[in-house]
């Protein structure tokens, strides 16, 4: 209980994440996921969207039949969002367009501002 406490979100960011909540229609229970290329990519190797969509594919597997198939998805680059879309049409793929585009056209420095961390809570 104690992790719960000094985890709570302020009014103020309850009232913002329930808000963009509200405007991408995001209900739960949802799966989630991260695709970040701009940063990782001198960190990491590349991993298709098929790699993270398995699991997705798993999770709705178990799931009762003619369930909507929505997933929340953060990513730093838009042509992700497309590739989904077009590669998984059967899935409504919710996303944060702004903060897509503020993550994607970001300078390095600027993504440790204010802005881009609350878009990313």
């Amino acid at each position: 209980h104690i992790v719960q406490y000094l985890y709570r979100l302020q009014p103020s960011m309850t009232e913002h994440v329930r808000a963009a909540k509200e405007s991408i229609g995001f209900v739960e229970p949802i799966p989630g996921m991260q695709v970040r290329r701009t940063d990782k990519i001198k960190e990491a190797e590349f991993r298709p969207v098929e790699e993270y969509m398995s699991s997705i594919e798993r999770y709705y597997d178990n799931q009762k039949k003619g369930v909507e198939k929505r997933v929340y998805l953060a990513t730093d680059e838009p042509a992700v969002v497309t590739d989904l879309r077009n590669k998984y049409p059967d899935y409504t793929f919710l996303t944060d367009s702004a903060t897509v585009t503020a993550a994607s056209d970001a300078s390095y420095a600027s993504r440790y501002s204010a802005d881009i961390h609350v878009g990313i809570i």
